[in-house]
């Protein structure tokens, strides 16, 4: 019963609660202008987590004890700390640089290819001028166009069965996947069977969301069949290619 009472009290005291709110958003602020690991940003994330959960029972045990100055004070000063400080926090994690490029930088000697970059004034469009189709390489198959991490690619190929061609993509230095559970739905391309060399995808759109605006890394861009019949899958082809990240 005593150690109830203790905890009542201390529900009651909510004081405790506001400043730990504050320190934690502090912290979560300085991890983000310097960077600092991703396990420390997830502790930092779960307690302030915690903390609003032991404050939203705090008012529910004000309002219990009609105590309501307090439950509106403390509710108050709440959300003045999040508007202030939590809610830029989130807004600058969204937007902000998250250093993918610079922690996973391209290593010397490595041998890549380059997007193909779209003029400013096609820029918004999805359809590109004849001189950059006959810049095409088709011996190469696959072809990568865009930049500032919207990119389209263009692939050729010889005998498929009826499937669908998809894209897989990885950072090179440490091999972990690239925009993993959207990118293979978002560059799925049904196709028909195909009994010669031809082209099967043409100018799909896809978005690498990790890294920042001209903090270039090299990304292996892998090609993917899936057999319509069967639904076995198997990697048709790969190429590494210098990318950035789209900045959201």
């Amino acid at each position: 019963m005593h150690i109830f009472v203790c905890m009542k009290r201390l529900i009651l005291n909510y004081w405790w609660a506001l400043p730990i709110l504050l320190f934690l958003c502090l912290l979560g602020l300085g991890f983000l202008f310097t960077h600092e690991p991703t396990v420390l940003e997830s502790i930092v994330g779960f307690l302030l987590l915690l903390v609003l959960i032991c404050l939203i029972a705090s008012w529910v045990v004000l309002l219990v004890n009609k105590k309501w100055w307090k439950c509106l004070l403390s509710f108050a000063l709440t959300v003045g700390i999040i508007c202030l400080l939590w809610f830029p926090l989130v807004i600058g994690a969204m937007t902000g640089p998250d250093g993918f490029g610079k922690k996973h930088p391209i290593p010397d000697g490595l041998e890549y290819y380059l997007p193909i970059e779209r003029p400013e004034s096609d820029y918004l469009r999805d359809t590109f001028s004849s001189v950059e189709m006959d810049s095409l390489d088709v011996s190469s198959f696959l072809q990568i166009w865009g930049d500032r991490g919207v990119y389209y690619y263009d692939f050729s190929y010889g005998t498929l069965p009826a499937g669908d061609v998809f894209l897989r993509c990885y950072e090179v230095t440490e091999n972990c996947p690239l925009s993993e559970e959207r990118l293979p739905d978002e560059t799925t391309v049904h196709i028909d069977a195909k009994p010669s060399f031809s082209k099967l995808v043409e100018k799909k759109r896809f978005v690498i969301s990790e890294g920042d605006w001209e903090d270039y890394y090299a990304a292996r861009i892998e090609v993917w069949h899936r057999d319509a019949k069967t639904g076995d899958e198997r990697k048709v082809m790969e190429k590494v290619y210098r990318v950035e990240g789209y900045m959201r």
